[in-house]
């Protein structure tokens, strides 16, 4: 008899923690897509932290060991991706409508450079039919900067600003941020 209540309270403890992890995790905006409060609230701080002291000058070296600079008089998309990532995908698609628009930088940040290469960038890449730099993050200071917790994360900078932060945004968003 014991074991049959433990049993049972052990299903309502589970059930109860699960109900509340996808009631409070994922909420919906008024888009109608879902993000969590987490990465809502961090949009607003990010931005206002970084908006106080700006990002500073950011270089990098693309997985072909070419250097880019972020000029700071340019939109700068940097898209926070994984080559195995099939939700991100869809963002560097939409991203790839923007990537002959003057005046805009497009940079993917590979957060996977454990499993990641040039090889498996360049097969992505194709996929996805983005031309623009992919950078591996090895030590993910960029992660920590830009305070990144999820895949397919999308931030622009302008005059070394934080303009926009977002996950998984879409079509519209990135159009009203770009335009």
């Amino acid at each position: 008899m014991n074991k049959l209540w433990l049993g049972g309270a052990l299903v309502v403890v589970v059930g109860a923690g699960v109900f509340g992890f996808t009631r409070f995790e994922h909420t919906t905006t008024a888009s109608g897509s879902t993000s969590s409060p987490s990465a809502a609230s961090r949009q607003t701080s990010l931005h206002n932290e970084t908006t106080a002291t700006g990002v500073g000058d950011l270089s990098f070296t693309d997985v072909n060991g070419k250097r880019i600079t972020v000029n700071p008089n340019e939109k700068t998309v940097l898209h926070f991706m994984t080559s195995s990532c099939s939700d991100c995908l869809p963002t560097e698609m939409a991203l790839a409508k923007f990537q002959n628009v003057p005046g805009l930088q497009l940079i993917s940040i590979d957060v996977e450079p454990q499993a990641d290469n040039a090889n498996t960038v360049a097969q992505f890449s194709q996929v996805a039919r983005s031309h623009w730099p992919y950078v591996l993050e090895t030590n993910a200071s960029l992660i920590q900067k830009f305070h990144v917790t999820e895949l397919d994360t999308v931030v622009v900078l302008y005059h070394n600003k934080v303009i926009y932060e977002g996950v998984v945004p879409s079509e519209g968003q990135l159009k009203k941020v770009l335009a």
